[in-house]
């Protein structure tokens, strides 16, 4: 028996007559979990799977409107929309259930402590995992665990003096605490930019790096086991503020796995120590589980730049290129972690990296401030292959994700621009999917002083 079929006979054994039950923010991401007898149910936030053997309740479908996600929080919404979907939850998990969570929730949590008596929950506790998004707390832990981080300082919002000095010394970027997608960064040019961009956050301080230019951005997913040991899974070139994509300059916006095999043997290496580091840290503080490094490699280093404690907009597809290697996947894993299975034999990033398929995809997002709708298009007379496509009658908050296109071979050099055919093709599913309501572009926003793309990310 393969390995990626031994282990999915080992879980299906462990769960028994438990129904596998996803809660996600994109339903589409619980497609590896078709794999598994067990699964029976998703809940999500926007983007239903729509498997045909598979019960669904998807927040935007009853909403009518896809949100933001990096903007999101299901737990601030006291919306009869979500009270709907918990009651639909309460309903799934009445008989005995698995429950799998792209990340912890209240929402969540407060059905499975309901039902406790019936569920069997994969997943770290909420309040436990909010404080592994603390990026401040989780860089200082994993430099002084000797993990190569961004030189991040930490200003209290009366030190803007301090600040301003920071920012005449050269290009600056700001951070809030909390952040995802790229929400929460902003890029300081000069300190006259400082009064009308600085970020909005509650916590009285925030964190401030200079802009390392020119870099390329990095992405790998892995999971941490009971024991402590690490598995890794594919790694990528992310998509970074790419301007035809996203408003925002540190935006995120999909990820290049066929250009991450052109890396050198030795910049793969870093970047599994550098993994392995932060994910033994992780188990030694309670974390379980799937997890994802963000890092950049810049003057022939690599620098971690903040850890997800959760699955990624990469993982699905990671877990793609993992089947086809016959390994295990991120989620085989994270549901192996919690049923206290072993780690599966290790492979070195440099190897999986070299043998994985040549696959990109790219994360288009809302630039407009309108609602949008997506036109009735057949996806198979699309420019290329799309997911994630909202249903017509759906409409599309700004910044919400228009479509996810998949691309056979690489579609960036650096992670900050796209190649001019896989621009080209962008552009051609944007208008014909959402017709004269998209400008045919959007002029890339460069440096003044630099003159340089988004591969510059911090």
């Amino acid at each position: 028996m393969s390995g990626y079929r031994r282990r999915v006979a080992e879980i299906e054994r462990r769960l028994g007559r438990r129904r596998l039950v996803f809660f996600g923010t994109r339903g589409t991401d619980a497609r590896p979990l078709l794999e598994l007898a067990p699964f029976a149910e998703i809940f999500s936030q926007i983007a239903p799977l729509e498997a045909v053997s598979i019960r669904e309740t998807c927040l935007e479908l009853i909403k009518q409107e896809r949100v933001d996600l990096d903007r999101y929080s299901i737990d601030l919404d006291g919306s009869q929309a979500v009270h709907e979907l918990r009651k639909d939850l309460l309903r799934a998990l009445g008989q005995p259930a698995a429950v799998l969570p792209y990340r912890p929730c209240a929402v969540l949590a407060s059905a499975c402590f309901t039902r406790a008596n019936l569920v069997h929950y994969l997943g770290l506790f909420h309040e436990l995992q909010a404080c592994f998004e603390h990026k401040p707390w989780m860089e200082l832990q994993l430099a002084a665990a000797g993990v190569r981080v961004v030189p991040w300082s930490y200003f209290a919002d009366e030190d803007l003096v301090l600040i301003e000095e920071a920012a005449a010394s050269g290009p600056l970027v700001l951070r809030t605490n909390r952040s995802d997608g790229g929400a929460g960064l902003t890029l300081i040019e000069h300190p006259a930019q400082l009064a009308r961009s600085w970020p909005s956050h509650p916590e009285g301080f925030l964190a401030a790096a200079p802009f390392l230019a020119p870099n390329v951005p990095l992405n790998v997913n892995a999971c941490v086991f009971p024991d402590g040991q690490v598995s890794l899974h594919p790694a990528s070139l992310q998509l970074i503020g790419l301007a035809s994509c996203t408003n925002r300059r540190f935006g995120y916006c999909g990820n290049d796995f066929a250009k991450a095999a052109e890396l050198d043997r030795g910049v793969l290496d870093q970047l599994e120590e550098a993994t392995v580091a932060a994910g033994r840290w992780l188990g030694r503080q309670g974390y379980l589980g799937a997890f994802g490094v963000d890092a950049i490699l810049y003057q022939d280093q690599v620098y971690l730049v903040e850890v997800n404690p959760r699955f990624q907009g990469s993982s699905a597809l990671a877990a793609r290129l993992a089947r086809e290697l016959d390994r295990p996947d991120l989620f085989l894993d994270h549901i192996a972690a919690f049923l206290d299975l072993p780690r599966p034999a290790p492979m070195p990033l440099h190897e999986m990296t070299r043998r994985q398929s040549a696959l990109a995809h790219v994360v288009c997002h809302h630039l407009g401030s309108q609602p949008l709708h997506c036109a009735p298009v057949d996806p198979d007379h699309l420019a290329v292959r799309c997911g994630l496509l909202p249903r017509p009658e759906v409409a599309v908050g700004s910044e919400a994700i228009l479509f996810d296109a998949l691309f056979r071979g690489k579609v960036t050099e650096t992670g900050g621009e796209l190649l001019p055919q896989a621009k080209e093709q962008v552009l051609d599913v944007t208008r014909q999917l959402y017709g004269s309501a998209i400008a045919d572009d959007d002029p890339p926003r460069s440096l003044s002083s630099a003159g340089q793309s988004n591969r510059e990310a911090p």
